[in-house]
């Protein structure tokens, strides 16, 4: 039998988010200024939501964050002027930035190290679920940013060597989002087809984390299988961005699918669109479309 808890309580769920790994790991922190506080992301769920579903949009809407679930955080119960509250945390990796304004609810997000954040935070429960979390396994769960070129224009009327076909200006302003998106996600490494195309997709968020763009002939168009898998082995678990062509990606898609990924989008591959890798530490885990910039 349900205790009364369970069948009275507000229920609530939020997101303990985490980029970086080691020393550079960092949690994502929200100030309320309603109550004046620092505190991890959270709000009530909406009717027919699981924790899960509300936890993942509270993120969201407090923090501009999607995020992917690596596991669960803990349970906070408190009473509250409706009645008892239940708050279940998970645990997240962010894989895109769309977008915060400051409103009433959140005014400030801030990414701080875990030693800053259990100074910053205002609550003794918020510390306390810092502690019980296993760093090291959140901070395994890394993702691949598979991106296909942004826009570059008709190839049938480019007169020069295709390879060195620019993007147009609705390109560029494709790539500037996507710079913007990605900057804050904790990627580590930027890794493009040789063709001028790619490369000048991912110029923009080199520049915004300070790495640069290395060219890698098994991300070109008309690329090997084995190219691609060789590549793909190579990068299973970091925090990297690739781009490359229409060709290229359905053929890593097929590889993924051959491991048993599971995709949570249908097949779709427009230019400057993304497919999202999840790798759980020991595999690729999920495929997640998504659709390219508005510009």
């Amino acid at each position: 039998m349900s205790s009364h808890l369970d069948k009275t309580a507000v229920r609530a769920s939020g997101g303990v988010v985490m980029r970086g790994s080691g020393p550079a790991a960092a949690i994502a922190l929200v100030h309320r200024p309603r109550y004046d506080d620092w505190t991890i992301p959270k709000g009530k769920d909406d009717p027919g939501e699981s924790a899960r579903q509300a936890a993942l949009r509270e993120v969201r809407e407090e923090t501009g964050l999607r995020c992917r679930i690596v596991g669960k955080a803990g349970t906070a119960r408190y009473d509250v002027s409706t009645g008892p509250k239940k708050v279940v945390y998970f645990v997240m990796r962010p894989f895109r930035f769309v977008g915060f304004e400051p409103n009433e609810e959140v005014d400030e997000v801030r990414w701080v190290s875990l030693s800053a954040a259990a100074a910053l935070l205002t609550y003794e429960f918020d510390r306390r679920l810092l502690v019980g979390v296993d760093v090291a396994g959140a901070t395994a769960h890394t993702s691949l940013e598979f991106i296909r070129h942004a826009a570059a224009g008709d190839r049938s009327r480019w007169k020069g060597s295709d390879d060195e076909r620019p993007v147009t200006r609705k390109g560029q302003a494709q790539a500037e989002v996507i710079a913007a998106e990605l900057a804050d996600t904790g990627m580590t490494r930027i890794i493009s087809s040789p063709y001028l195309r790619c490369v000048e997709t991912v110029q923009p968020l080199a520049r915004r984390i300070d790495r640069k763009v290395e060219q890698h002939e098994a991300l070109a168009e008309g690329a090997s299988h084995k190219a691609i898998d060789a590549l793909l082995d190579e990068v299973a678990g970091s925090s990297t961005v690739l781009c490359s062509h229409g060709d290229v990606i359905p053929a890593a898609l097929d590889r993924f699918s051959r491991l048993g990924v599971e995709f949570l989008s249908s097949f779709a591959c427009q230019k400057g669109s993304t497919w999202s890798i999840g790798h759980d530490g020991s595999s690729f885990t999920d495929a997640l479309y998504l659709p390219p910039p508005e510009s």
